[in-house]
């Protein structure tokens, strides 16, 4: 089942000289097994989406549909089921980790939710192996982790519950070429072979473009943008929204103002014969 945004505003501080508006009457839905990028700058609003679909806020108007839960503002039973469902990575990762020990900070949320003990030790090994991490981990201090290996072992301690849903926030933030390189195989990994919806929530065009299947861009609010990731080949639509060019895209836009006719792609290999064609 999707998740469905029917006419959704957001707002806190309601009546005050702080009131701000984060979403207005936005509306639209997230299909399974894919990966959906929601991007926007920082005025955007998208700060709040994943906290939504967590249920962790609540809309202000409008309705939130993640699978068979309901967020209007009304109680939401079995709430704790609905999240051990979704493996959800926050902005910053140092909120999220605060066990000493990577072992402790995996086994933290097993004990929690008094999963089957006999399990816990299967479930840890996977999740670390999922994410390129081994079992020499395990005993590492949280606080001597680079920021690659706290943003993995985050995204470990949400796969070890195999959520069908993985909410990605500003994922990218601090990483090096290499390091998004890892994170993408990994992304489509989880999405072709464990069959996982992915969202990802950025202002990293560059990394969506590489990556997704479905594009939702919002400023101030709203929806102005949705598609497949054409939607991310448009120079002066995403410098209107304040939004970098993937980097590929401003190579082939550049390439084709020349009237190269290069084929849009997100392979470096497959851009160099389109060049290599062009050239002759």
């Amino acid at each position: 089942m999707e998740i469905v945004f029917n006419n959704v505003t957001y707002k806190e501080n309601i009546k005050t000289p702080l009131e701000k508006t984060y979403l207005k009457n936005v509306t639209f839905m997230i299909e399974d097994n894919k990966i959906t990028s929601i991007i926007g700058n920082t005025r955007s609003g998208i700060e709040v989406i994943g906290e939504l679909i967590d249920i962790v806020k609540v809309p202000t108007n409008g309705t939130i549909r993640v699978y068979n839960y309901i967020n209007d503002g009304r109680r939401v039973k079995n709430i704790n089921k609905l999240r051990m469902n979704i493996g959800y990575v926050k902005s910053n990762v140092d909120e999220m980790l605060f066990n000493e020990t990577v072992k402790e900070e995996l086994s933290f949320g097993l004990k929690y939710f008094k999963y089957k003990l006999n399990k816990q030790e299967i479930r840890i090994k996977e999740a670390l192996k999922l994410v390129n991490l081994s079992e020499d981990y395990l005993d590492k201090k949280i606080i001597d982790l680079t920021l690659e290996e706290k943003r993995k072992v985050a995204l470990a301690s949400t796969l070890i519950f195999n959520p069908s849903l993985i909410i990605l926030e500003n994922i990218t933030i601090g990483l090096g070429s290499k390091e998004k390189e890892n994170l993408i195989k990994l992304l489509k990994l989880l999405k072709e072979k464990y069959k996982k919806t992915i969202i990802i929530i950025t202002k990293d065009t560059d990394f969506a473009y590489q990556v997704t299947d479905k594009v939702f861009v919002i400023d101030r609010g709203r929806v102005v943008l949705s598609g497949d990731k054409k939607a991310l080949e448009s120079d002066k639509m995403l410098t209107f929204y304040d939004l970098e060019t993937p980097n590929i895209v401003k190579f082939i836009n550049a390439c084709n103002r020349k009237k190269k006719n290069i084929t849009y792609t997100t392979n470096i290999l497959d851009l160099i014969k389109e060049v290599y064609r062009n050239a002759k």
